[in-house]
């Protein structure tokens, strides 16, 4: 009909209009079907080929929060005409800027009265024989010295220098954001293969906010900046009992460490209300990349047939000691020596005010470099005053289990990159292996039992457990005039044969799962909460021994107890090591 009527010259212009309008249409179409998935509008986000396109829809980033368009380049309101253009796939380094911005610039000086540093850190401590630095590297559980070591060169403007941080109870870093303040106690490299969204660091903190705010990370490879920035993508409630606001409440803050961070490995972290504000908060992080075979194995290294399973050693993560008033040096010692000649590589305490004849020991045993020691204090407002504490401790039974929660969790997660195996027992517990000579041995069977196929790491049992056997502490000991009368767990050698505690059992978590523990167990694995169940070892084969209550007098009849000589096949090497030891820092 356009034809016809352009012929009859009803209209000069119509023909000519008629083949524009047919090209553009011709066009369009061939534009919409190009063969792609994506488009993306030049200054607006990103859209699926089939969504609206226009500039002023909104879409939702990574981390679910809308989205909107961005501005003209003009300055104006309304947003720009769409130009569209393939949208070619992104490089990992550019997904992870844009996760991660370092956007945050540093201003560099050197850190003020640096030498005053310098002299105070170098100075001696004679009774420890080590310098003030040293100690707080090996002790303080959040010190940062890797960078301070070096200060004395450029420091970045939005660290803190650690006088200035707000240390509360000697051991915590305080900040707030928003409604949560948080007392930060320790950080950690977290980079194990099973991990999700590794590396990352865990940072431990408490709170008494139920709903507590998501913070800003400042993640720091060295002390001149800038830091990489990721903001704290999950925060996990650490406790068997449901949180409530009447009592502090343990979380681990995650947060990611970007890709360009890895290298060198980042050295401390802070904790931000918003990026680029100035950092409150400078916490050491701990850790490694990777495991230390040379610690984790026995004999150090890693069978070189892949069909053999490894030897592993095993350390032990015991509690945070309070004896102030009670001394238990001389049964501390037995306990470190039945342990070392069970084939534990290291046991590792947390420490608050203890007895000087406990202090004594644990100096000479981490002279010596079987004991680790990391300081403890309770946080704000509970009570740390050793008198006062004990008061507490015994009257606020609820919130001192809340407190190990922490403490347990520190502990494996400071030595995860060490040791794969970690037990968790009290100085009144003892491992009784009836049919094994050392503790690896009996952790090499208990995985044997237990196999793992590839590709099924996560359905491996969480812990390898001991049940419980109470060693009842009036129950007539041995009458082996072998055995110094000092000496509590050789010659304690009966149990009740009835079950006291039927459920109660002692793990060895296996670290490359565990996350965050209770006393008795694994509540957090490296995917979010445990889902695979701990195993428990039968009685039969070893049990944890419970050296401690008196029993009624129906338990002391001989029908109702028995005798197990497990230990005894250690007597001569730990008689004559705690002998030796007593007599050196003359407790005997």
């Amino acid at each position: 009909m356009i034809y016809r009527m352009a012929r009859r010259r009803t209209c000069p212009f119509l023909w000519m209009w008629a083949i524009i309008f047919f090209i553009w249409v011709l066009l369009n179409i061939s534009a919409f079907t190009y063969p792609i998935d994506k488009w993306v509008t030049a200054n607006g986000p990103e859209v699926k080929r089939d969504a609206n396109i226009s500039g002023t829809r909104h879409s939702s980033d990574q981390s679910g929060t809308s989205r909107k368009p961005s501005p003209s380049p003009s300055g104006s309101s309304s947003a720009p005409s769409p130009q569209f253009k393939i949208l070619r796939p992104k490089p990992p380094e550019a997904e992870e800027k844009k996760d991660f911005g370092t956007s945050c610039t540093c201003r560099t000086a050197p850190l003020a009265q640096w030498h005053v540093y310098e002299e105070q850190l170098s100075l001696p401590i004679p009774q420890l024989n080590m310098t003030s630095g040293q100690v707080l590297a090996r002790r303080h559980p959040n010190f940062p010295h890797s960078l301070v070591a070096n200060a004395g060169q450029e420091w970045c403007h939005l660290l803190p220098p650690p006088h200035t941080i707000e240390w509360k109870n000697a051991n915590y870093q305080s900040v707030t954001v928003a409604n949560t303040t948080y007392q930060l106690y320790s950080a950690f490299l977290d980079n194990r293969p099973l991990t999700n969204g590794r590396p990352c660091i865990r940072i431990l903190a408490y709170t008494m906010n139920k709903k507590p705010s998501a913070p800003w990370c400042y993640i720091w490879s060295n002390f001149s900046g800038p830091p990489a920035i990721s903001q704290v993508k999950k925060i996990e409630y650490v406790d068997p009992l449901a949180n409530s606001s009447n009592r502090v409440l343990f979380y681990i803050l995650t947060c990611r460490i970007p890709k360009a961070a890895t290298r060198p490995p980042p050295l401390a972290v802070s904790v931000v209300r918003r990026p680029c504000d100035k950092a409150e908060t400078l916490l050491q992080i701990n850790g490694a990349m990777q495991r230390n075979t040379s610690t984790a194995y026995v004999k150090g290294s890693k069978p070189k047939r892949k069909s053999r399973n490894p030897l592993w050693n095993v350390a032990v993560c015991g509690p945070a000691l309070f004896y102030y008033h009670d001394d238990i040096s001389i049964r501390l010692v037995e306990w470190f020596e039945l342990l070392r000649a069970m084939g534990f590589a290291r046991v590792f305490l947390l420490q608050t005010q203890v007895h000087p004849n406990i202090e004594k020991v644990l100096r000479y045993y981490e002279a010596e470099g079987f004991v680790g020691i990391t300081q403890f204090s309770y946080p704000e407002p509970y009570a740390n005053e050793p008198n006062t504490r004990r008061i507490w401790v015994l009257e606020e039974r609820q919130k001192m289990f809340t407190m190990e929660n922490l403490y347990f969790t520190d502990c494996l997660l400071r030595h995860m990159h060490e040791y794969r195996f970690i037990s968790h027992f009290d100085p009144d517990e003892m491992p009784m292996l009836q049919n094994h000579d050392s503790f690896p041995v009996w952790l090499y069977d208990q995985l044997r039992i237990n196999p793992t196929r590839p590709g099924r790491e996560r359905k491996r049992p969480t812990s390898y457990d001991l049940l419980w056997y109470y060693h009842h502490d009036d129950l007539q000991p041995a009458k082996d005039k072998s055995l110094p009368k000092y000496l509590w767990f050789l010659r304690h050698t009966r149990r009740l044969i009835v079950d006291v505690n039927k459920i109660q059992n002692k793990p060895t978590y296996d670290m490359d799962l565990v996350t965050g523990v209770f006393s008795h167990g694994a509540l957090l694995c490296v995917y979010g909460d445990c889902k695979m169940k701990n195993y428990v070892c039968p009685r039969s084969v070893a049990y944890l021994g419970h050296y401690r209550r008196n029993g009624t007098e129906a338990c002391k009849r001989p029908c109702l107890t028995k005798e197990v000589r497990s230990l005894l096949k250690y007597k001569d090497r730990v008689s004559l090591a705690v002998t030796r030891v007593l007599t050196q820092l003359k407790l005997i």
